[in-house]
């Protein structure tokens, strides 16, 4: 494989300036097996895929991935039967989100999830009375939405294109594991910031990169194709700011996940747990053994505390008009 200080070398004429501060200085951190190579902005500490994927790979790789040719393989059957599955446990989660987001904007109006798959995040906002919408790039996703969750409000589209709705229309959008996705995260963040009210809020779940402390190249994040963007709080704050939000809440979460796993699981691969009641019931008894002896079981917390988590929890509310 070649060196990252090699790829770093070669690629100067394609690089794409920092998106958050506009430098054009980067350092090599990471070479992947794709053939992309990671750098950091000199400036700001932005890490980013540079160059930059153009739209059509993105595209085509996500097609590819997330929906098989075969209905009862790849990720969309596997993201469907999770969800089933473990309805209460994700019931539990979208709620817990849910009240945390009501803290801030108790009226419970207009809702957009953007990336918002099948739509079960949607369903479970209307439930609680919001207004619920959703916008999602993959068609499987919005016509399983459509015709199993009745969700009309779904629509298909990606944000990178455009936002097919009038500005100052929702009161909250979220972003759950979606703009480390993103080729131009900052015009994006402008457009949910026309289409936001004013004093409206934007969430945003995304790994942190400050999870990368002990591991470095090996960090898990790194080792996910479909991740473009690199955020710490600082980095993702000076974008927000830049695109006229300011963070209200910022909590980061889950550093066991991260701090001493390693890079090459790949998040659209099928799951290995068993099926039968004694398969799962091993397979919970071996899961709670290894959290017992695992020393970040104890200690995770307080890398969370200190800022090290895997990943970021962010409320931001609209300050101004994007740049």
């Amino acid at each position: 494989m070649k060196s990252k200080e090699a790829v770093f070398q070669s690629t100067h004429s394609q690089r794409a300036p920092c998106e958050c501060c506009g430098d054009t200085h980067f350092h090599p951190v990471l070479y992947r097996e794709d053939g992309s190579l990671i750098v950091r902005c000199a400036t700001c500490q932005l890490e980013f895929v540079n160059p930059l994927p153009d739209s059509t790979t993105m595209q085509n790789f996500y097609r590819s991935e997330m929906v098989s040719e075969n209905p009862s393989q790849g990720y969309f059957s596997q993201y469907i039967l999770e969800r089933q599955k473990r309805e209460k446990s994700f019931a539990k989660l979208y709620h817990a989100r849910l009240e945390l987001i009501e803290t801030f904007k108790p009226g419970k109006g207009n809702l957009l999830d953007l990336g918002c798959g099948a739509g079960f995040f949607v369903k479970r906002a209307m439930d609680r009375g919001w207004k619920g919408h959703g916008l999602e790039m993959l068609p499987e996703y919005v016509q399983y939405a459509h015709e199993n969750l009745g969700l009309p409000q779904v629509h298909q589209g990606s944000l990178e294109d455009s936002l097919p709705f009038q500005p100052e229309t929702f009161d909250v959008v979220t972003m759950w594991d979606l703009i480390e996705h993103l080729r131009h995260p900052l015009a994006c963040l402008e457009k949910i910031n026309r289409a936001t009210k004013p004093g409206g809020l934007l969430v945003i779940w995304t790994p942190n990169v400050k999870n990368a402390i002990f591991v470095k190249e090996q960090w898990l994040s790194y080792g996910i194709k479909q991740h473009i963007y690199f955020f710490s709080q600082n980095s993702l704050e000076q974008l927000l700011q830049k695109a006229g939000f300011k963070i209200d809440y910022i909590k980061t979460n889950k550093a066991k996940k991260g701090l001493f796993n390693r890079s090459g699981t790949e998040p659209f691969q099928e799951g290995n747990k068993p099926e039968d009641k004694l398969g799962k019931l091993w397979f919970s008894v071996k899961r709670d053994l290894k959290n017992t002896i695992n020393p970040l079981t104890y200690f995770g917390p307080l890398f969370d505390l200190a800022g090290y988590g895997f990943n970021l929890f962010i409320i931001a509310s609209k300050t101004s008009e994007g740049a």
